[in-house]
């Protein structure tokens, strides 16, 4: 039996048992921040399945077919410090999180740091990451003329829809 980890790599100060485990086992995270932490502790335990499932279900046969994640199954994460949140509170649909994420490329190579502000969509109760720079294939029924599911504030026929 494996013991816990008795800081969270999420850097929240809390045990992993009771920081990011839960997440990482299957309950919805509360927030777009805790979302955030915990796709960082997945990325520190090379969990590329709960990278996945928790990316937007419009981007993860994408995600899949590029193997994104398997690229970063050989980084050694060190930190993360959250810089920023917007929205992105339970009762939000939308939220932003910008953070810092120190990594090696190997045990000797320099510290580098990924500075990123990454956008979460809520659907059906659960957040999501959305993946920087790729467009959604629409998952439901979506209008032309509704919001994209994106979170753009666009409307769809002139967001991703021209990407689909």
């Amino acid at each position: 039996m494996s013991t816990p980890l008795s800081n969270c790599p999420c850097g929240s100060g809390r045990s992993f048992t009771e920081c990011c485990q839960p997440y990482i086992q299957g309950k919805p995270a509360p927030t777009a921040e805790a979302l955030m932490r915990s796709r960082y502790t997945a990325y520190t335990l090379r969990n590329i399945q709960y990278l996945i499932e928790t990316t937007h279900p419009g981007q993860q046969e994408r995600i899949i077919q590029q193997k994104i994640y398997q690229q970063s199954t050989g980084t050694l994460w060190q930190k993360l410090e959250i810089v920023d949140t917007e929205a992105g509170i339970a009762s939000d649909l939308t939220g932003i999180v910008e953070f810092k994420a120190w990594f090696k490329e190997s045990l000797s190579g320099p510290e580098k740091v990924h500075h990123e502000r990454s956008s979460f969509l809520k659907k059906e109760g659960r957040w999501y990451f959305v993946y920087p720079g790729m467009a959604l294939i629409k998952t439901e029924n979506v209008g032309r003329n509704d919001p994209c599911p994106c979170g753009s504030g666009k409307k769809y026929k002139k967001c991703c829809a021209q990407s689909n």
